[in-house]
């Protein structure tokens, strides 16, 4: 009896390592699908494959892709997907804050590649519409940033089967009236989008965070992700806006840097493809 008592027990015991491995198993699996993101804005789509090669060997995990008439765009997704890459379709024109319109037919566009295309879809649209390009941006401040609440708010609710990214300056802190509720700008978009890029534009970790902390506190009280913006060519306004003058060596010592201090939903992305692949050592 008292050894068929200490075989149950062991059997159990075994039993319970067994589902407790398991368990601790499938929690690694999980967290290592939750990678931080790692993107970078690719404006120029016909960029040769020694780009994309760069891309991975760096560990990008997520690109933004401009190619307004699908002309590599097929083979570009193909390519990248097979390197477990994301491809997100990078558009944007100020002008549609005043017609929306034209943003609309583009959607349109969108589908209708995404579904003749379905070995090589993007992953969602990022929207790269920003409001101070406008030339009366300093007379139409409040219209023109209410406008893109706007179309952050009508995409939520007419395209919510779309994934969307906004980019976002790290200032647009107004604060707005939208249907009756009053709070900063970047709240308001974020509630309604995906997730925002913020153009954190600064040379050190500590600058970029510092920028870009109300919308990270925003972010983490919703749980949404937070994309920080890195600037690596050169810039008119400022040595301390872009990693131009530092080189590839100081930049990735202070993303390291910038990785550790971001929560695992959020993460990096770098602008961009170009100027990223020519940056100096």
């Amino acid at each position: 009896m008292r050894l068929k008592y200490i075989k149950h027990f062991f059997g159990a015991g075994l039993l319970s390592i067994c589902l407790i491995c398991t368990v601790l198993f499938f929690s690694a699996c999980a967290r290592d699908t939750n990678q931080q993101v790692f993107g970078v804005w690719w404006w120029n789509h016909s960029l040769g494959e020694e780009y994309l090669d760069f891309a991975k060997a760096q560990g990008v995990n997520e690109i933004y892709f401009c190619d307004d008439e699908f002309e590599d765009a097929s083979d570009f997704i193909k390519k990248a997907k097979s390197e477990n890459i994301k491809v997100f379709w990078l558009i944007g024109d100020y002008r549609w804050l005043r017609s929306h319109e034209d943003l609309y037919s583009e959607l349109e566009r969108y589908i209708n590649y995404n579904e003749a295309n379905p070995n090589a879809k993007f992953d969602g649209i990022h929207l790269d519409i920003e409001p101070h390009q406008d030339g009366a941006f300093d007379e139409e401040r409040v219209q023109l940033i209410t406008s893109l609440i706007r179309i952050a708010d009508y995409l939520n609710k007419n395209y919510s089967y779309i994934h969307f990214d906004f980019d976002l300056p790290f200032w647009l802190e107004d604060e707005i009236n939208f249907d009756g509720v009053t709070k900063p700008a970047f709240a308001h978009i974020l509630d309604r989008a995906d997730r925002i890029f913020l153009m954190s534009y600064r040379d050190t970790a500590e600058n970029m965070l510092d920028v870009s902390s109300a919308e990270l506190e925003y972010a983490k009280q919703i749980n949404k992700p937070v994309i920080l913006g890195v600037e690596t060519a050169e810039s008119e306004e400022g040595d301390n806006i872009t990693y131009f003058e530092e080189g590839k060596t100081y930049l990735n010592e202070q993303l390291n840097l910038l990785k550790t201090e971001l929560p695992s939903n959020s993460g990096i992305s770098i602008h961009h493809m170009s100027s990223w692949y020519n940056l100096k050592k």
